[in-house]
């Protein structure tokens, strides 16, 4: 009250100072300008300026700086975001409101309650709106990932028609298998070769992106291959960052013009994007007859082949964001899955014996994996990889606008235009949901014995009534059966209508080149290297590399009694 006063008392001495009329010109617009802000701060003395005063909120709301509200806050924590929503969700609890300039007031939910109240039964009243498609129109264009109602209606509804049990079924016996045995020999070429620690990280993406490159768009980047950065590669990864880095600064369009280089480094890389989807375009529309009949019909050729009632198809722009926006859905998220799903295996014993108990058992020394064994008969490993995508949530936060005022389950108000934010990585590290051991990494929190009742799974999975039956040949894991959690618990795969359409695809590919990689290498953590952490990205990517030592390892031949190398 002291500082109201005294502002007060100021604005009153300047407007008498105003009224003098021999004042000079610039003496009044110098005096006006300090009156106006003066007002501006007697009107947001802790908020945003342009932000609403909301005082019911009450304890909810976060009180920050004049005019900046909670700005300075997000400068601070920039390298390390999910460590501030951590932080304030266990300060002010599981709902917090702060305000930033342009972008207004911002809630942050953290419970399922919340989550399913969002992601499903508003799910029409939470968008993604226009402040995401500000930060990443340049690079993701109208694809899914910016998309909203009739438009992600339409992307989502032409891409589910390629993630079939077949195509999932074919991947197993082929494509995931082949990519992870080729990994195999480029880390052995590179690491045990060459008695030096590779970067597990760099090469799980390289992966992931030379398999669902020509399984999706028949592009061959032979990522793999190539010894060092890799150009497209390169230009994702910093497009990924862009993005986050203008989600955290409202001013970015101003703040980059002063950065050298900034704007022309973003223009290059964004190009580079273009100019491998326009080839993938190209190359399938100069395809010929033949060409098409010898190959299986792809992601692209959905939309590729899309027209609608009057015979209108999709432009090469409209190509090029579902190019890019299914590049980030299948590349970043398996591979970054299996970086952080390799670090806690390597960095836990018990975890890692655990995990080869169950190869050993289950596949008796074979390589014989298909579909039905991965969903069905290796729940610690499943376990394994859920647990890790509960702790390091691979697509760590995201946010909706509000289209109309709504009513949150606590009786929080949303008002029209407010962001409603939520972090998955938080919602992991959450003891009241997850209980007292959320920050720790605990993959039998997963599993259930096999004499328990019936278990409800995710949305849209099944209930189990009898015992699972192990494949002919192949042991029965010793870990009981793998329960999956309620997705808005568990929304590492999001939730609600725009639960992940990759998620069983994301899940094959990483179990099995788990598998393959366990059963022929051994692979240690490279000494003397810090704990990892992520870097600002729109993806939970390792900041530093994740250096590990690499041997292959001679295991005996099936029913032959004789060892070989592999």
């Amino acid at each position: 009250m002291v500082l109201v006063d005294m502002v007060m008392s100021a604005k009153d001495s300047l407007l008498v100072y105003l009224s003098n009329s021999n004042r000079s010109n610039s003496e009044i617009a110098i005096v006006t300008t300090a009156v106006v802000a003066i007002g501006l701060l007697l009107r947001y003395p802790d908020r945003a300026i342009g932000s609403e005063s909301r005082p019911e909120l009450g304890k909810k709301s976060i009180k920050g700086w004049p005019l900046l509200g909670n700005l300075p806050e997000l400068i601070r924590f920039g390298e390390t975001p999910l460590e501030m929503m951590q932080k304030n969700f266990e300060t002010f609890g599981d709902i917090y409101a702060m305000t930033i300039p342009i972008r207004g007031r911002l809630f942050f939910v953290n419970t399922p309650e919340m989550m399913e109240h969002i992601l499903k039964t508003r799910f029409e009243n939470y968008i993604k709106g226009d402040v995401f498609r500000e930060v990443s129109s340049d690079i993701l264009g109208r694809g899914i990932f910016v998309a909203d109602q009739e438009q992600w209606r339409f992307h989502r509804k032409t891409a589910s028609s390629i993630f079939t049990t077949k195509l999932f079924r074919q991947v197993v016996r082929g494509a995931f298998k082949a990519s992870a045995i080729d990994l195999c020999d480029v880390l052995i070429k590179e690491g045990e070769l060459r008695n030096k620690p590779v970067d597990l990280q760099q090469s799980f993406l390289k992966m992931t992106m030379d398999v669902f490159g020509k399984m999706t768009f028949g592009l061959d980047f032979q990522a793999l291959k190539h010894e060092g950065p890799h150009e497209f590669g390169d230009a994702f990864d910093y497009c990924t960052t862009l993005i986050d880095e203008r989600i955290t600064n409202p001013f970015f369009r101003l703040t980059h013009w002063f950065i050298p280089g900034k704007n022309r480094r973003s223009r290059e890389a964004i190009a580079v994007l273009d100019r491998y989807a326009a080839k993938a375009i190209e190359d399938r529309r100069n395809e010929t007859e033949e060409e098409k009949a010898n190959r299986a019909k792809d992601l692209l050729d959905h939309f590729i082949n899309y027209a609608t009632e009057d015979g209108t198809t999709l432009t090469p722009q409209d190509l090029r964001d579902v190019f890019v926006n299914f590049m980030v859905a299948g590349r970043d998220t398996t591979a970054l899955t299996l970086s952080w799903q390799f670090y806690y295996i390597l960095s836990q014993p018990r975890v890692l014996k655990n995990i080869m108990k169950e190869i050993q058992i289950v596949l008796n020394g074979s390589e014989d994996i298909t579909y039905e064994l991965l969903m069905n008969e290796l729940p610690y490993l499943k376990s394994v990889m859920h647990e890790t995508l509960r702790l390091a949530a691979i697509v760590p936060r995201n946010g909706k606008v509000a289209v109309d005022d709504d009513v949150l389950p606590d009786g929080t108000q949303v008002r029209k235009g407010d962001l409603v934010g939520f972090s998955t990585w938080c919602m992991g590290r959450n003891r009241r949901v997850w209980g007292e051991d959320a920050a720790i990494f605990v993959p039998e929190r997963w599993l259930v014995d096999e004499e328990d009742e019936n278990h409800e799974q995710n949305g849209d999975a099944t209930h189990t009534k009898a015992k699972s039956t192990p494949m002919h040949g192949h042991g029965k894991s010793p870990f009981g059966k793998f329960r999956m959690e309620n997705q808005f618990k568990f929304n590492s795969f999001n939730a609600g209508p725009r639960l992940c359409l990759g998620q069983t695809f994301a899940t094959l590919e990483a179990m099995e080149t788990t598998v393959i990689l366990l059963l022929r290498l051994k692979l240690e953590l490279a000494p003397g290297q810090e704990l990892p952490t992520y870097r600002g990205a729109a993806t939970l990517t390792m900041k530093n590399p994740f250096l590990v030592m690499v041997k292959s390892l001679h295991r005996e031949e099936p029913g032959q009694g004789k060892t070989i190398a592999v």
